[in-house]
This record gives structure tokens, sequence and C-alpha cells, in this order.
């Protein structure tokens, strides 16, 4: 069977007709409780999903469909928050759209003190809490994937849900200190002093000064006073 078309035949089997709006909500209710609760929880492990009929439509007016002529599609299945239902009778033919909420709870990093930029993140200044991320942009940190490590790379109210557009790496290298260069090229390890030409995070490439000879190359960054170039 087609996972996007839910047959009534195989959810209310009793009903020889969908002939009124008890009947048809009770049709969609089972939709979302069969076929879209357990989609989601697919694509979203150990979350909680909620979802919610964005009005009470009355269907009342819509003629009386059999049961192996009503289908039912999630016109959008990767929208996260907001998407719609299209309900369909093939004879008599109609088509009634039936918009809808969803809600995607997962436990997620949470700011439980105002964070400056540049500051440091920590389990000081964040706790683990459920969040609805259909309302987030940007990917979640969770208790597999913590923020630590991470600096705030702007202000971060209280309360605010800490996600990858908030953070980025710190600054290891500053511009100006003197660092080691080591150059590798397979079995031959080679090093020499150097000067950090600009600011550097951990693995970003940077211009270092080799002291000694002059010449400005790029190396990539490996720890506070360490730079590797690969020949």
């Amino acid at each position: 069977m087609n996972k996007k078309i839910f047959s009534l035949v195989s959810i209310i089997c009793s009903f020889s007709s969908v002939s009124s709006a008890t009947d048809l909500q009770r049709y969609i209710t089972d939709f979302i409780e069969h076929h879209e609760k357990p989609r989601l929880a697919e694509l979203y492990p150990q979350a909680d999903v909620n979802i919610e009929l964005e009005n009470r439509a009355d269907f009342s007016y819509l003629p009386t469909c059999s049961e192996e002529n009503l289908s039912i599609i999630n016109s959008r299945q990767d929208a996260q928050k907001r998407t719609t239902y299209t309900v369909e009778c093939f004879a008599p033919a109609w088509k009634f759209y039936v918009p809808v909420n969803q809600m995607i709870l997962l436990e997620a990093y949470v700011a439980i003190t105002p964070i400056s930029r540049k500051q440091p993140i920590s389990s000081h200044n964040t706790d683990l809490i459920q969040v609805d991320i259909t309302k987030l942009r940007g990917d979640i940190y969770n208790k597999e994937n913590p923020p630590f490590g991470f600096v705030a790379s702007r202000n971060i109210n209280i309360n605010t849900v800490i996600t990858d557009k908030l953070t980025e790496l710190p600054i290891i290298v500053k511009k100006g200190s003197r660092v080691m260069i080591k150059a590798q090229s397979n079995a031959i390890s080679v090093r020499m002093n150097g000067e950090s030409l600009e600011n550097g995070t951990l693995g970003q490439q940077i211009r270092v000064k080799n002291i000694s000879s002059g010449r400005i190359v790029y190396g990539k960054v490996v720890s506070s006073n360490e730079i590797l170039v690969n020949y």
C-alpha cells in the first residue's frame, strides 16, 4: 500500500461509508495516530510527537463517500511545523484540504543564564530540557552531542535553545603569536619557529611566517602553539 495514501478500510473497516463530520474527523485522527506519528518517530528517534488540526473544519457539507474511494495524503511530508492533509473522495469526486500543526519535542541544551559573545558554553550556563525543534533554525545540541568546547557567536539570552547557529570554535592561536611550524612529508618531519599572521581556530587553515626564512605558508591549526604544513 502506498504510504502516502491511508485507506479507510485498514483502520475503520466497520464503516460502510463516511457520511458525517464525526466519521471524517475520526478518520483523520486515525491517520495521524497510525501513520503520521510513527513516520515522524522514525525520522526523529526519542522525540515526542504531537499533531493537531489547525482549525476544526466543518465536514458536514461534504457528500457521502464510500470507504474504498476515500484517501488522505500529507501534501508536505518534509515539513516540520505546518503541513496540509489532502482528503479526497474519488466517487463522487471531491477534495478537501486540512491545515495541520506539528510539534516535535526533543531534549536540547538551553541557556540558563545570559551568555555573552565569545563566552565559553559549559554545563554551568546551560541545561537539558525538552524543546519543540519545529520552531528552531539550526541543529540542536543534545546529551550525545553537547555544545561544550564552543563559544557563543553572539549574545545569547536566558532560555534560548543553543543551536549550531549560535556557536563557534574558540580562537586558540592569536595573530602575532609565536608558534611551532611542523612541516611533514611522508616519514620526514621538520620543525621550525614561526609567527601566526592571523587568528585561528582548531583545524582552521591560517597563514604563518617562517621566522628564519621569512617565507609565508598556509598551515592547519592542530594546537594552541603548533601549525601543520604538509608538503
